[in-house]
């Protein structure tokens, strides 16, 4: 039980740096996504969200595709933030 207490107490303080370092707006908007559906954020795997599984037609992704690597996008089932990696297939 010490070594689950020790680990959940270090995850809390990485989230609180990571948390730190975004931008509040962004931050605001993860937290409220996160409150109604349990998680925040998804992974774009292979043109799929892994929130909802939803496989993305060609035109979001086209359109993800062309948003600036900034911006924040999100699934237009699950309404979860997208996160884009080398994986996404964009």
């Amino acid at each position: 039980m010490a070594e689950f207490d020790a680990s959940l107490s270090d995850a809390g303080a990485k989230r609180t740096a990571v948390a730190a370092q975004m931008p509040s707006e962004l931050l605001a908007l993860y937290d409220k996504i996160r409150a109604s559906s349990g998680v925040g954020a998804a992974m774009l795997r292979r043109g799929q969200c892994q929130g909802c599984h939803l496989s993305l037609n060609t035109v979001d992704l086209n359109a993800i595709k062309a948003t600036p690597p900034d911006e924040v996008v999100r699934c237009e089932e699950c309404r979860r933030i997208l996160v884009r990696t080398a994986e996404s297939g964009l």
